[in-house]
């Protein structure tokens, strides 16, 4: 079997992580994998691949100007595109996320390559402009399967789209060993929260509610690990708010789930978001978690009161009423942590990697 993937890019991120995960499997597995990006190839990708894996950097991530120059750049993207995958002439294109699946789909009319795509957020929540919603809706009905992250993302769209659909959540691996002092984050006063500092990560938010929990109980610091073009905006809101001394913005992580485990609570503020790696990752440490209601599988991965907790997105007042519940008391924390921790049964990644496999393997069958 000879997989080509495609995505704008191999960063730190959840669509590159689960990815890297299925590519490096898959290799080892002696498939052919190859992983074609719009980078210019500057930059190794965040999460290492698998030496057998061949790597395709295009070139492709010009800016756009205008609209001419928006049609310019992606005509000059369809064609070498196209060019790159008669090249390559796998058995089958697997593509990650909303813009990148619609060049799949556009590039390969006519080539008799099935496509596999792959939705990654909740549209429902987020628009990708005029342009870009109707090369979406004209590729999505034409690619072979459609991988959603949660059923609620795929009845969204309609028949056309929803029939070739297959819901298949995230891999959450079971936590590596921890090194470290064993009940370190049960005693800890530490709130982490991990992702790109972008606006959608609602990171202004869940400083703002800090803000007010700490007023009512002081004590505790904030760690949000992730870098992106938000970082300025966010330092000022940090120091307008006279919080430097207990909130810090320390960065990319390579250690997730160490930080994990020396922290007491996990917040997620995303505005939308379609089966996030982090979140499920922190439940995996049994770590407890209050989350927004970001769409997606939120509801999916999280009963609210039972293993976490759900809060309405762009409310300050709500989150930070359910930050200062779990700061104050030890006892739900315990309790919404030991729950929280079955979720590594819930999405174990053989179950779900062999999922994927099959969907692979269908999509290569005559249509």
């Amino acid at each position: 079997m000879r997989v080509c993937f495609f995505i704008w890019a191999l960063r730190a991120a959840g669509a590159e992580r689960v990815l890297t995960t299925l590519a490096n499997t898959w290799a080892a597995k002696g498939w052919e994998v190859v992983v074609v990006t719009m980078e210019d190839g500057s930059e190794a990708p965040f999460y290492p691949l698998d030496p057998s894996i061949q790597l395709k950097p295009q070139d492709l991530l010009r800016d756009s100007t205008s609209p001419l120059s928006a049609f310019l750049n992606n005509f000059r993207r369809i064609r070498v595109l196209r060019r790159t995958f008669t090249e390559l002439r796998p058995d089958v294109i697997v593509s990650f996320i909303d813009k990148a699946n619609a060049l799949a789909v556009i590039s390969t009319l006519g080539l008799g390559v099935p496509v596999v795509i792959s939705e990654r957020t909740d549209p429902s929540r987020r628009s990708l402009g005029s342009t870009w919603e109707r090369l979406r809706g004209f590729a999505y009905p034409r690619a072979r399967r459609i991988v959603f992250q949660s059923a609620g993302v795929r009845d969204w769209f309609p028949l056309a789209v929803r029939e070739r659909g297959v819901v298949i959540p995230n891999p959450v691996p079971a936590p590596p060993p921890f090194e470290g002092e064993p009940g370190a984050g049960a005693r800890s006063r530490r709130i982490l929260a991990i992702g790109r500092l972008h606006p959608v990560k609602g990171f202004d938010v869940l400083i703002e509610a800090f803000a007010r929990a700490q007023r009512e109980v002081p004590g505790w610091s904030l760690d949000i690990h992730g870098e992106g073009a938000e970082r300025p905006a966010l330092e000022r809101q940090i120091r307008e708010a006279g919080l430097e001394a207990v909130v810090r913005l320390p960065g990319l992580t390579e250690q997730p789930f160490d930080e994990l485990r020396r922290s007491a609570l996990f917040v997620m503020s995303s505005r939308v978001e379609g089966f996030p790696n982090a979140l499920v990752e922190a439940m995996s440490c049994g770590l407890p978690v209050i989350s927004t209601e970001f769409g997606g599988a939120a509801r999916d991965i999280i009963q609210s009161g039972e293993n976490g907790l759900l809060v309405p997105s762009e409310d300050p007042a709500a989150m930070a009423e359910a930050l200062i519940n779990c700061m104050r008391d030890a006892d739900l924390r315990a309790r919404l942590g030991q729950a929280a921790a079955l979720v590594v049964s819930r999405y174990a990644p053989d179950r779900v990697v062999a999922t994927w496999e099959a969907t692979i393997l269908d999509s290569t069958r005559p249509a």
